[in-house]
């Protein structure tokens, strides 16, 4: 179940359940699942003016304002897995994306990956890759 993930389970279901309540919009659920310390890299740990999401964020509140920024920036259209890997503590999962950037209309879609790290049932580590210029030609006006 959502509501209670299973602390015991491999990290690669602890992200699924992850990323499947993030899409339902059940942000309560999504940021009872993060450490106080964990830490949120959108593709880039540097902060960026170009790019609102570019960045490292902590904790839960880190992950909020992140996902919120996220909203802000895009309309997702879909967030496909393909596969993943883990262990009881590590995930890997892959797959391809396509958003609508909101301010300039285009559409971005790129191949992902999202790297996962768990530690008593709370996620420590969430760090995304994306085809940064693929992103930055749908941000471009």
């Amino acid at each position: 179940m959502l509501d209670k993930p299973d602390t015991a389970a491999p990290a690669e279901m602890l992200t699924r359940r992850f990323l499947e309540a993030l899409f339902a919009g059940d942000m309560g659920q999504v940021l009872d699942m993060v450490a106080p310390d964990a830490v949120f890299i959108p593709a880039r740990r540097e902060a960026s003016a170009a790019n609102p999401l570019f960045g490292t964020y902590s904790g839960p509140e880190g992950a909020a304002l992140f996902f919120g920024r996220f909203g802000d920036l895009f309309t997702p259209e879909r967030f496909d897995i393909a596969a993943g890997v883990g262990d009881a503590r590590r995930a890997c999962l892959f797959g391809r994306l396509r958003h609508i950037v909101r301010a300039t209309g285009k559409t971005f879609a790129s191949d992902w990956a999202l790297v996962t790290e768990w530690q008593g049932g709370k996620l420590v580590l969430y760090h995304f890759y994306e085809d940064t210029a693929a992103l930055a030609e749908a941000m471009s006006a």
